[in-house]
């Protein structure tokens, strides 16, 4: 089996010439050009073309000029025609629009158009399906481009995505995204798109998963009708699951329309899939780039911008770095600020980033950026406090992750919560959340971070010379940000004169929500003899102080030890505990695959290991059994259909052992 990695950005075997997703990040992607305004593309963390972040971005300026996005010189020697595919989105401002179009050349010879349109509005997101069959193909050296030509002020971003140039085979399923979360939390969904890239109607797809080489799941679907470049978006059956760490989970195309499809080269993706020892909420963090003498600026704080982040002040973290641009630019522009603007490629203002993806200014824009970040899994704590004595500020910031990063970069922002003397020329008269220094400087502090390894960076600075004019009115932001991605993992106001407990102790451990014998705060390990066959005993740590971070990761089979890491509030003092599982005396290990049911309480799947070809019951607590299921070999026992409440459910193994549990639906 031939694995294509999602990371790949292009590919040249079998029937598939070009693959761009811009995964990579990078712009241009490799051995893609650009020619003309190529400070103007970028990859965006966006999803405005109708594919999956991130997406090629290309953004207005005061220009009348072409721009081509080439691609790499492709072999087509023997071809008369070929299927190019892309979805894009033409975000219109004013007509007369710049019109964007593709065309090819062989030879690095003249460009020829083959598709062209000139917006008057809006255009899509739409995917674009086409077959190109002019003179260049057929070339040893064929290219083809995507190009816009006008005034580029009249445009405001053009965005492109899931580039595909192909000759069809008659029997072609393409497996072209894996989109699985690449953090889960528990049992989740592999989904992915299919696209047909042959010409005969795929009627049905036999889906195939497995991670890290362990057994394959398979889903068939069935009733479909993808006509050619035609997608599908699959949700397989089984959940993947997995041990705190990082794994791989692989998908492919088994089986089309019931047989072996024509070019296995592209049925097959993988991606790294990570299980972080804990999530906790995620605080979106906003970072505006802005200025005094922009109109368009004051529109937009004025017209919303502010007063929501008013209303959201204690659910976001806010700082804006004041531009020296246009015209005179903002009194309290800093070289730290444009620095800033460098990293994001920030090419007007307003312009607005969201947990370090760009958004557009407008209101509808905010929110949803909202409303998407706050479902991110927040994948470390952050604990910071600061003081400030004869204009000297002193930070101490410590990160607790919850999972390995590389490439980290944690950034310490003092900002003036309003501020009124760098008022310009476009009708604001105060300004909020102002940056003033960046510590130590824009760089910030690179750090890879590992998982439950907490760190603490202390930083001292002398605010004398810059913009604050009010001692009495700053603020601290603490952000921790991967820097290839830019992605913000998460960020936290540092509190003036605080101080945090470092109490790491637990007040008791329940085992199957019984205390456990003995237990003693200042003793750390402890054996737990069970029988054998029964279910992996479920361990809850409750802490002394409730601001403490208890993390539990539970044993895999019996023996083994369920390990609970205990993180004071302060982030960085710790204490571990273990719980060992050991059979009892005289047990039948041969017996004893224990099986392992979670969650509990459930919304209703519960998810069962190590119960193969058992027969499952589930009885009301008034002893009517509701469910039965014999020779179950699933991994998900749905009770979506049951009320609220508490049931018994049992489990026959297949050599006999009985085990029973009770359980708590709560939807």
């Amino acid at each position: 089996m031939l694995l294509i990695f999602a990371s790949l950005s292009w590919m040249t075997f079998g029937q598939t010439f070009v693959w761009e997703a811009f995964d990579a990040g990078q712009m241009p992607p490799t051995d893609w050009t650009i020619d003309g305004l190529e400070a103007q593309w970028s990859t965006s963390n966006t999803a405005n073309a109708g594919g999956a972040a991130p997406e090629a971005m290309f953004s207005w300026t005061s220009a009348t000029s072409v721009t081509r996005f080439i691609s790499p010189s492709l072999d087509l020697t023997g071809l008369t025609s070929v299927q190019l595919s892309f979805k894009h989105m033409y975000d219109w401002y004013s007509n007369p629009a710049p019109l964007v179009g593709v065309a090819t050349r062989s030879a690095g010879g003249p460009w020829t158009s083959v598709w062209e349109i000139t917006p008057t509005g809006n255009v899509g997101p739409e995917q674009v399906d086409m077959t190109i069959s002019n003179s260049d193909v057929g070339a040893a050296d064929f290219q083809f481009c995507f190009y816009l030509d006008g005034n580029f002020y009249n445009l405001d971003y053009y965005y492109l995505d899931n580039i595909l140039l192909f000759n069809p085979l008659n029997l072609d399923g393409a497996m072209t995204a894996l989109t699985t979360p690449t953090y889960i939390e528990g049992p989740t969904g592999v989904t992915g798109t299919v696209m047909n890239m042959g010409v005969t109607t795929i009627t049905s797809l036999d889906i195939d998963w497995q991670l890290d080489g362990g057994p394959v799941h398979s889903t068939s679907f069935t009733g479909l009708s993808m006509a050619t470049q035609d997608t599908y978006d699959f949700l397989c059956t089984d959940l993947v699951n997995a041990p705190v760490g990082e794994h791989t989970l692989t998908a492919w195309i088994d089986k089309v329309n019931g047989a072996t499809d024509d070019d296995q080269s592209n049925d097959t993706l993988s991606k790294p899939l990570i299980k972080p020892s804990h999530v906790v909420p995620r605080k979106p963090c906003f970072e505006e780039f802005t200025s005094s003498t922009c109109p368009p600026c004051a529109t937009f704080n004025l017209g919303g911008f502010v007063t929501w982040c008013q209303t959201m002040a204690d659910d976001i973290t806010l700082v804006k770095y004041q531009m020296d641009w246009p015209g005179a630019g903002d009194p309290y522009y800093t070289a730290e600020g444009g620095e800033r603007r460098m990293y994001y490629g920030v090419g007007w203002v307003p312009w607005l980033v969201t947990n370090g993806a760009f958004v557009e200014t407008n209101m509808g824009a905010v929110q949803t950026a909202y409303d998407q970040a706050i479902l991110q899994p927040g994948l470390a704590s952050i604990a910071a406090a600061h003081e400030l004595a004869n204009h000297v500020i002193t930070v101490n910031a410590t990160v607790l992750p919850f999972a390995d990063f590389t490439n980290t970069v944690l950034h310490i922002v003092v900002f003036e919560y309003m501020t009124t003397g760098n008022v310009g020329t476009n009708g604001e008269t105060e300004f909020h959340h102002v940056m003033m220094k960046m510590m130590p400087d824009a760089s910030g502090t690179t750090q890879d971070m590992f998982d439950r390894n907490p760190f603490t960076v202390s930083e001292t600075v002398d605010l004398t010379g810059t913009n604050v004019e009010e001692w009495d009115d700053l603020g601290v932001l603490v952000l921790v940000q991967d820097y290839v991605t830019r992605e913000v993992l998460q960020s936290f106001y540092s509190v003036e004169n605080g101080t945090f407990a470092d109490e790491a102790r637990l007040d008791n451990i329940l085992v199957d929500g019984i205390s456990l014998p003995g237990f003693d705060p200042d003793v750390f390990d402890y054996d737990v003899e069970v029988p054998g066959g029964v279910l992996i005993p479920e361990i809850e740590g409750i802490p002394m102080d409730p601001n403490a971070i208890v993390i539990v990761e539970p044993a895999l089979e019996i023996p083994g030890t369920t390990i609970i890491d205990v993180f004071a509030e302060d982030l960085s003092t710790q204490n571990t505990y273990s719980v060992n599982f050991i059979f009892a005396v005289g047990q039948d290990e041969n017996k004893a695959n224990a099986v392992r049911v979670y969650p509990n309480p459930s919304a209703g799947n519960i998810y069962i290991h190590g119960a193969d070809h058992a027969n499952v019951s589930v009885y009301s607590s008034t002893g009517l059994r509701v469910k039965s299921i014999k020779n179950f070999s699933n991994t998900v026992l749905n009770l979506m259909d049951l009320s609220d409440g508490v049931y018994m459910l049992r489990i026959q193994k297949e050599d006999g052992t009985m085990i029973q549990k009770k359980i708590v639906i709560v939807n």
